[in-house]
């Protein structure tokens, strides 16, 4: 492979700006994981987002760059949603999820053997 190819490559120039920071990629792909509703009873054809991310970012974007194809956002005259809008919601989500499981329950409190 060329020389120059490869620098490109590494540097994650084939990649859009905001997916080259591993953190937003990371954003990106939760939200993709979050969004997306999969066959849950159906293990083999759930995927996590960091298989997703790995398998995308580091196998098939990287390959297809070697090809000369990148990916980048549609120049066509139409409406599309915000992404980052999206993502900021989602991870508000996953958070106040995160905050109600370790939040203590102002309701019911926690029995222990000695309370029966």
């Amino acid at each position: 492979m060329d020389q120059k190819l490869q620098n490109w490559r590494e540097k994650q120039m084939h990649l859009p700006p905001f997916m080259r920071d591993f953190h937003n990629c990371k954003e990106l792909f939760k939200g993709i994981e979050q969004f997306l509703v999969f066959d849950d009873d159906n293990p083999a054809k759930t995927v996590s987002w960091v298989q997703a991310h790995c398998y995308t970012v580091d196998a098939f974007l990287w390959f297809m760059a070697r090809h000369g194809y990148t990916l980048q956002r549609s120049r066509a005259n139409q409406s599309f949603d915000d992404l980052g809008s999206l993502l900021k919601e989602l991870k508000e989500e996953r958070q106040q999820t995160l905050e109600a499981i370790f939040e203590p329950s102002k309701t019911a409190p926690i029995s222990t053997e000695n309370d029966k």
